[in-house]
């Protein structure tokens, strides 16, 4: 596993501070043991992992829900349209066949107006 760091040795961090039971506090410092890495890298690292999980799902559920299109999804996940369709597979959420980049509604409209 490698800790990577993107952000520039000039980037000011903010400390933020979480809770753990003492259950918690011992898996996590039974998961570091043995390892190379201090148990704040491993925890910031985790925390950048769950938080880009989070951009993907709610990309993904706003796709599902008709708020945004296939490349707004993307954008908002921060990943090109490619990684979020093939994300989108391991998780087996239904792609439109011909996704509409105005919205489900766009379609019902030209039919109504003749369009």
């Amino acid at each position: 596993m490698s800790i990577e760091t993107k952000t520039p040795a000039t980037t000011r961090r903010v400390t933020k501070s979480i809770r753990l039971t003492s259950e918690e506090s011992e898996e996590l410092a039974h998961l570091v043991r043995g390892t190379a890495y201090a148990e704040a890298a491993l925890m910031r690292q985790w925390v950048l992992q769950g938080m880009q999980q989070f951009r993907v799902s709610e990309a993904i559920r706003a796709y599902q829900e008709g708020q945004l299109d296939l490349r707004q999804a993307a954008e908002r996940a921060g990943l090109p349209v490619a990684v979020l369709l093939e994300e989108m597979a391991a998780r087996k959420v239904a792609v439109l066949e011909s996704p509409d980049a105005f919205g489900p509604g766009l379609t019902a409209l030209q039919e109504a107006f003749g369009e």
